[in-house]
């Protein structure tokens, strides 16, 4: 490859990397909350302000208050959903963002 390209592609990438800000891995509730009220709210409870969902469905927060709940768990009942829950289209950052929300509705005692 002559050692132009090799050279602007480079600066290229340094360049864009530049402008994109800094990278961060930990999820946001807060997008997660505007997530659930977007994706999930249909069917669950998702925050105190909502006033209806569907019956028989848990809410948000008894989903963050099962015993031995995790994340983790979490992702893995939305990736694989149990009949009646649809599938979700959701991206992996969002998907983690969606989880850290639902924890954030956990009682202290029960962390």
């Amino acid at each position: 490859m002559d050692a132009r390209i090799v050279f602007t592609l480079g600066a290229v990438f340094a360049t864009s990397a530049a402008f994109a800000g800094p990278v961060t891995s930990a999820p946001d509730p807060e997008h997660g909350k505007d997530l659930a009220q977007r994706l999930c709210s249909n069917c669950h409870l998702v925050d105190s302000g909502q006033s209806h969902a569907s019956v028989d469905i848990p809410s948000f927060r008894e989903i963050a208050g099962k015993e031995g709940q995790t994340e983790g768990a979490i992702m893995a009942a939305i990736v694989i959903p149990k009949h009646p829950m649809p599938v979700i289209p959701i991206t992996k950052t969002e998907l983690e963002d969606l989880a850290a929300y639902i924890m954030t509705l956990r009682e202290p005692n029960e962390r």
